[in-house]
């Protein structure tokens, strides 16, 4: 017996020479969305922890806005708040409050988004990067291996030479790849839109200190894949995934091609 599933998605290869994490542990268990840097070290003593380097969801969303901006093209801000209590505007120039254009006059970033009152139409999938060295050996990981830095240093408190913090900031450099899926068929302007909002996004930076020279990133290679995924059962109850994958070249250059629209 076997299940099937058949969906397209993005395959989106990026490469930095160097980012940095924020400087404290993700809190929490929930990964969604996110880009982690991981120890997997079992005789360090930070093993488990997890940084966090960026929410991809969040990049390529002001990625949509910047490059819809750059067209003169109106769409949902991240905030759904128009103004404070003292009545200042919070929105700039070109730019609704989220999710206000839903449902008569839905804008193209919310039709791919989504907002509190309608969900989003892309899943992006969880990234957790891991220290290179740690990866060998590791069979069915979700990881991906990079090569990682840490700068220690210590704050000391004047005269005494007492420490009063630790300093541990993280760096990483390498090739990493994000995937986002489809949960519904995109029409062809809405895959342009998401295509050129990913080709912006290293145009905002990546991770910390992206002021300081950090956070540099390299599109490398974007696929639109159509993906058939099954499931089937082995021998003693083992469950076999398999995936066939077709790349869809013609249908992401029409894409491409089909925003910006000048009545968008």
């Amino acid at each position: 017996m076997e299940v099937t599933r058949k969906f397209k998605r993005l395959v989106v290869e990026i490469e930095t020479p160097i980012a940095k994490t924020g400087n404290g542990p993700a809190v929490g268990g929930k990964v969604n969305n996110l880009l982690l840097l991981g120890n997997s070290s079992e005789n360090n003593k930070e093993n488990g922890k997890r940084y966090l380097v960026k929410g991809i969801r969040g990049w390529i969303n002001h990625a949509m806005m910047a490059i819809a901006k750059k067209e003169g093209v109106e769409v949902c801000h991240t905030s759904d708040k128009t103004e404070t209590q003292k009545g200042v505007n919070l929105l700039p120039e070109g730019f609704h409050a989220n999710g206000e254009c839903y449902p008569e006059k839905e804008c193209i970033k919310h039709r791919l988004m989504g907002s509190i009152a309608k969900r989003s139409i892309l899943k992006f999938e969880p990234v957790i990067i891991i220290l290179e060295a740690n990866s060998k050996g590791k069979k069915n990981t979700v990881t991906q291996a990079v090569h990682v830095a840490t700068e220690r240093r210590n704050a000391l408190k004047s005269n005494v030479k007492i420490s009063i913090q630790d300093f541990g900031e993280r760096y990483f450099s390498g090739e990493l790849t994000i995937k986002i899926e489809f949960l519904e068929d995109l029409t062809q302007e809405e895959l342009g839109f998401l295509l050129k909002g990913i080709l912006y996004a290293p145009e905002l930076g990546l991770g910390a200190s992206v002021n300081n020279g950090g956070g540099k990133v390299h599109m490398k290679r974007i696929t639109l894949q159509e993906v058939v995924r099954s499931s089937s059962f082995g021998k003693q109850g083992k469950v076999i995934q398999q995936e066939k994958i077709r790349n869809l070249w013609k249908e992401m250059k029409e894409g491409v091609e089909a925003w910006p629209k000048t009545n968008a």
